[in-house]
């Protein structure tokens, strides 16, 4: 029962929480937002059909995340097969003397960079990786957990240019991030990543101070070598090469060059490679344009990638190391289907949040909830915004969902506050991710490390708390200056 639990105590909240949801949709009349205020548009109760056709809905929503952790599996499935992967783990872990601060460093590149890249899901490209040195420097599951999807999550609280669906909230608000900080809620939201990452690291540093050092540590990717496979496989270059460019080109193709910073030259190089260089034929509609049809139509410009993309780029470089490291197609197979199949809860997780959303999405009854809260008051009011926003970003999972269920309404009914409006509902997103149940990465990181939804809970319920206060802190004082 207990191996079970560790397993499955998630995503049985997890289908709780949609069960209750699911539910609602019978009590709770369903309601819109538009730019005059709210309207309530009847009863939309959802019936047997329409739990497959949510969980259809829900699977297809999240397609491009899952092949993308499915490439990921694969990626690492291959690694740990080889001998210069372990070498390189190994010789990083060994070469750190400071474990605390090795801790921080690692948290802060992980925020900052979930913080800053248009994508979440971009950055777990890299966890696996760091969650091997972290094990090779002995340190037990939660530190672990709390240093790598952890800091993810405060990157995603301290939300400035990145993560999944503030795009979409940013569209259907009006708001623009373009440099240099036209939005006056950017360096708040900035700030708000500074003081998460201080606090979390207190308590992350806390303990480690009181764990004790034969507590369990996990690695995701354990590295096994058959010993025909370690001559031929210990080389670290081919490792170190594409490690290195699959960090550029993450950086480079997941920042909004153009929309943040006003930086067109990406866009240019993009429109002379796949437009200009071009094979002319005597046809103009047969004209070979070389890199368009070589790449594909599709390829897009550095700044404007998506998870697609960088699932085929991962999957051209698993090609790539196989054959460096001279991979019989049998142990490839091997590899990646062993790697594979650490993602299927994972994916699960995935489901499971998109499946509330879709819930949501067909009866809109929350902006119902929303609408009596915002009610209680004639003006704008602390309370009352901060409490709809936790409970829009609880039950909406996606950012962009809840702009397009509250866009058209705040700008005109808070003008006057937009910018503490608009930090409440981006950061307290983020905040709400470190507890719900259908918290994607959150989910994510408690399956694949194994540990107990309600043993995250008992280590981060303090630091919620103390975050919770700052939070409201700042918007008290956003509202008054």
């Amino acid at each position: 029962m207990e191996k079970k639990e560790k397993h499955y105590s998630l995503l049985k909240g997890a289908l709780i929480f949609i069960i209750i949801a699911f539910i609602l949709t019978w009590i709770i009349p369903a309601g819109g937002y538009g730019s005059s205020g709210y309207t309530q548009t009847g009863m939309a109760r959802l019936g047997i059909y329409d739990i497959a056709y949510n969980i259809y809905y829900a699977v297809s929503f999240g397609v491009d995340k899952i092949i993308l952790l499915l490439a990921i599996g694969a990626l690492y499935g291959l690694l740990s097969r080889t001998q210069g992967y372990e070498r390189i783990v190994s010789g990083i872990a060994g070469k750190i003397k400071h474990k605390k601060i090795a801790v921080v460093a690692f948290s802060v590149v992980i925020a900052a960079l979930t913080s800053l890249l248009t994508q979440t899901f971009v950055v777990l490209i890299f966890i696996p990786f760091i969650i091997s040195i972290l094990n090779r420097m002995k340190l037990d599951k939660m530190t672990i957990l709390a240093t790598t999807f952890g800091s993810m999550l405060v990157g995603i609280m301290g939300a400035t240019y990145g993560t999944d669906g503030l795009y979409w909230f940013n569209y259907y608000l009006g708001y623009t991030l373009e440099f240099p900080f036209n939005a006056p809620a950017l360096l708040v939201r900035a700030g708000i990543l500074v003081i998460g990452l201080i606090l979390f690291n207190f308590f992350t540093i806390t303990h480690m101070n009181k764990v004790d050092e034969k507590a369990p540590s996990v690695d995701l990717f354990a590295v096994t070598v058959s010993e025909d496979n370690v001559k031929k496989t210990k080389s670290m270059i081919p490792i170190i090469i594409i490690g290195i460019l699959i960090l550029a080109i993450s950086i480079l193709g997941f920042m909004d060059w153009d929309g943040n910073f006003g930086v067109n030259t990406f866009n240019d190089f993009h429109e002379f490679l796949t437009e200009d260089i071009k094979i002319e034929a005597s046809d103009t509609t047969n004209d070979f344009y070389v890199f368009q049809d070589l790449l594909g139509s599709g390829m897009k410009a550095f700044g404007s990638w998506d998870n697609v993309t960088i699932t085929a780029v991962l999957v051209i470089f698993i090609g790539i190391l196989a054959l460096c490291y001279r991979f019989k197609l049998k142990d490839l197979f091997e590899s990646i289907i062993s790697g594979i199949k650490k993602m299927i809860l994972p994916i699960a997780c995935i489901a499971g949040a998109y499946l509330l959303m879709i819930v949501v999405y067909q009866s809109t009854y929350v902006a119902t909830i929303v609408n009596r809260i915002l009610t209680l008051t004639d003006t704008f009011n602390i309370a009352t915004m901060t409490l709809s926003s936790l409970i829009l970003n609880i039950f909406h999972t996606d950012l962009g969902f809840t702009g397009w269920v509250m866009g058209a309404y705040l700008p005109v009914e808070y003008v006057d506050y937009i910018n503490p409006v608009y930090v409440m509902f981006t950061s307290l997103y983020g905040f709400v991710q470190f507890f719900i149940p259908t918290s994607m990465i959150l989910g994510i990181g408690l399956v694949l490390l194994k540990i107990k939804y309600g043993e995250w809970l008992k280590y981060i319920w303090r630091f919620l708390l103390g975050m919770f206060i700052c939070l409201l802190i700042i918007f008290i004082l956003m509202a008054i200056i």
